[in-house]
């Protein structure tokens, strides 16, 4: 990753590095961590939801926790070869 350019999220608060998205019950979710010039991932993981809102698309901060858990679940499934998840 490395040599690989990071896709950043810039938002008002704090800029994010993107890992992947996930698509459940027809809606896409984005699994963000913080942007930092590290190689190592502290275990602070972000789930976004893409909505529109007035015509445009934005990114929604995922609160309930069974939806976070089903969405990230689906996110170490599709990436269990690409992370080591600790949980």
């Amino acid at each position: 990753m490395a040599d690989e350019t990071k896709d950043i999220f810039e938002t008002v608060e704090e800029d994010y590095e993107f890992l992947d998205t996930v698509e459940l019950d027809g809606d896409t979710y984005f699994m963000l961590i913080p942007a930092t010039d590290s190689e190592e991932i502290d275990g602070e993981v972000f789930i976004m939801k893409l909505v529109e809102i007035d015509g445009e698309e934005m990114l929604e901060g995922v609160d309930d926790g069974e939806l976070f858990d089903r969405v990230y679940n689906i996110f170490k499934e599709n990436n269990k070869d690409e992370f080591e998840f600790l949980d």
